[in-house]
């Protein structure tokens, strides 16, 4: 046999690269039995854990997970969410960081920003992931154990450097979620006939003979009924999340402790011709939204009531005349762009995208004082109707702006959807503590990253 003291000839008949001795090759190249059999044996685990990864999704669909099903199911989109968004080493506090980046020379800055834009994606990514795991960990189970959502900070804390404020701000979600729960569950132990409990909940004393279907729900008594009962509801409803008073609504009960409520029109008409939701469905998640929300504006938001236009009447100089109604209108447009922003986001649990683009200008944007005109009061005030500047003002800033911001969301929104290939609920996760006048600026960094 040969020796190997000088490198093996090639046959110059031969493609260059191809070794004149098959066999050697051959040799060099051939996995051992025992290396063949490890690789085979990994990739029958990867098959098992496919097929069983796309059994557990076919359960979900149908709504036959077991909670260790349910588990399960989460740890194996865990892993494809570590292989989606690379983990990040240590703890990576935005506003740290982006300190540190200002006092470093300038000829380092831009690289020191390439790496800030990325985690922050990464980081963005990963705190909407734990929003969404923790949302089907509710909707699974209402009464899922509070260690087991906390575990679920801690792991992607953990792999994606959440400092403390990021971990306050999610346990204190969790403690909100708690709170308002376990609110619904005593009422409803204090109450366990269907009619005291609505008229405790609505001041509606409804007769025993009429028709009811109360239950529970993650944080409020859903009341289905008929639909002139309904009405009635609605008309004594404190406060109600306006825009389904036919199909349904949201509303609270009066009082220091307030309980959340959800009514649904059970009417056939209503809910097949009306709103295409046979089951009031739709409507419910519509108004679960709202709650959601709700919850989260507490947490995230400091949302101040817009300041009064003290002085500008009497105001003489035209620049501080100027600044204070701007000012005004300002504020007051931050608060009607998030109380869209409510509404955006709830509407895409009951309709796709495509349609709400097409309904925004009906729904925001027609000016006939209807319940989404959030700022008809300040554009009709009777005591400025002939003060010119006032409603030039008003027309640039109430309705110019606030179109443009609301359509611009909107339009970024889809696209985060279909460039970004995330899921309605993950998009929304996304962009739960931005803005609207945000989302395109947001958006767009988010897709720069993932592309």
């Amino acid at each position: 046999m040969r020796g190997f003291e000088s490198p093996p000839q090639f046959n110059p008949e031969k493609e260059p690269n191809q070794p004149s001795s098959p066999a050697v090759g051959r040799a060099a190249d051939t996995p051992t039995p025992s290396k063949m059999k490890e690789t085979f044996d990994k990739a029958k685990e990867r098959m098992f854990e496919f097929l069983k990864y796309k059994g557990l999704k076919v359960k979900e669909y149908f709504g036959q997970l077991s909670q260790e099903d349910f588990d399960q199911l989460l740890t194996f989109d865990f892993q494809e969410q570590l292989k989606d968004t690379p983990p990040i080493e240590g703890i990576f506090s935005p506003e740290e960081e982006l300190a540190k980046i200002k006092s470093l020379p300038k000829e380092q800055r831009r690289e020191a920003l390439t790496a800030f834009k990325e985690n922050l994606a990464q980081q963005r990514e990963a705190l909407a992931a734990l929003r969404v795991f923790i949302e089907r960990s509710i909707e699974f189970n209402h009464d899922v154990p509070r260690e087991k959502l906390m575990g679920l900070i801690e792991k992607f804390g953990v792999q994606y450097g959440f400092d403390g404020r990021q971990r306050q701000i999610s346990e204190q979600l969790i403690d909100e979620y708690y709170e308002n729960r376990q609110k619904v569950l005593e009422v409803r132990q204090q109450f366990a006939d269907d009619h005291e409990l609505v008229n405790e909940l609505t001041g509606v004393n409804l007769g025993k003979d009429e028709k009811l279907d109360v239950t529970v729900g993650p944080m409020s008594i859903d009341i289905d009924t008929e639909g002139f009962n309904a009405g009635r509801l609605y008309e004594k409803a404190d406060k109600p999340i306006i825009g389904f008073q036919y199909g349904g609504f949201a509303s609270q009960s009066v009082g220091e402790n307030p309980v959340y409520y959800v009514v649904i029109n059970q009417d056939q008409w209503i809910r097949t011709k009306g709103y295409n939701d046979p089951t009031g469905e739709k409507t419910r998640m519509h108004e679960y939204e709202h709650q959601k929300n709700k919850l989260f504006r507490r947490v995230f938001e400091n949302q101040g009531v817009p300041q009064s236009l003290w002085g500008y009447k009497g105001e003489q100089d035209p620049e501080t005349k100027r600044i204070t109604l701007e000012n005004f209108f300002s504020e007051s447009r931050t608060a009607a762009l998030e109380r869209a922003k409510d509404e955006i986001t709830a509407c895409l649990y009951d309709r796709t995208l495509p349609q709400l683009q097409h309904q925004l200008g009906s729904l925001f944007f027609e000016q006939k004082n209807d319940p989404y005109d959030y700022l008809a009061y300040l554009r009709n005030w009777e005591v400025f109707k002939d003060d010119t500047f006032y409603q030039e003002t008003a027309q640039r800033m109430l309705v110019q702006e606030y179109r443009e911001t609301i359509q611009r969301a909107v339009d970024s929104y889809a696209e985060l959807v279909n460039r970004g290939k995330y899921s309605i609920q993950e998009a929304t996760a996304l962009l739960t503590d931005k803005p609207l006048d945000d989302w395109p600026k947001t958006i767009k960094r988010l897709l720069e990253q993932k592309e």
